[in-house]
């Protein structure tokens, strides 16, 4: 079982946060699937991914930058995920900062990119998401090929590419 070390410095709580419910609700799944690889917040550990914002990504978008080394075999050695500053979404009271739940699906997407998962195919890993605003921002998801978020959900196409990487 291979151990992944998230490293969360310089976040803001928002997305500290968000990126530890994707971290829990992942290694559930993972577990639950078979996938060797478990991600963890206690480190530093010989697998690396550094997560950062980046002003240079908008509000708007759903979505992070993830750019990873990778051994021989394909498994990631380190990665460095970029995410936007803040995410915003659009109401009928007008523009607010997103909840809790559109940040954790874009960073359960981007580690899952980060370990490896190259395509966007389906549930976790769609390529185009849709803001669905709550009634308060903790009730705020991500609506993706039919599927809302959270809680997370990978596909079977993308547990069997994660069970090849991650055995």
């Amino acid at each position: 079982m291979a151990t992944v070390y998230l490293d969360l410095r310089g976040l803001d709580s928002k997305w500290t946060n968000a990126c530890r419910k994707a971290e829990t609700e992942l290694n559930t799944i993972f577990k639950h699937n078979g996938i060797g690889v478990v991600l963890t917040t206690k480190g530093p550990q010989t697998l690396t991914i550094t997560v950062i914002t980046d002003p240079g990504i908008q509000g708007t978008a759903l979505h992070g930058r993830t750019s990873a080394e990778t051994d021989a075999s394909g498994r990631m050695v380190r990665s460095t995920i970029r995410l936007p500053v803040n995410v915003t979404i659009s109401t009928p009271g007008g523009i607010r900062d997103a909840g809790t739940g559109p940040f954790e699906v874009i960073a359960a997407h981007e580690f899952v990119h980060a370990l490896g998962h190259e395509p966007h195919n389906s549930l976790l890993m769609t390529q185009t998401w849709n803001k669905e605003p709550g009634d308060t921002a903790a009730g705020d998801i991500l609506r993706g090929n039919g599927a809302k978020m959270p809680p997370l959900k990978l596909s079977p196409a993308s547990i069997g590419i994660l069970q090849g990487i991650w055995p």
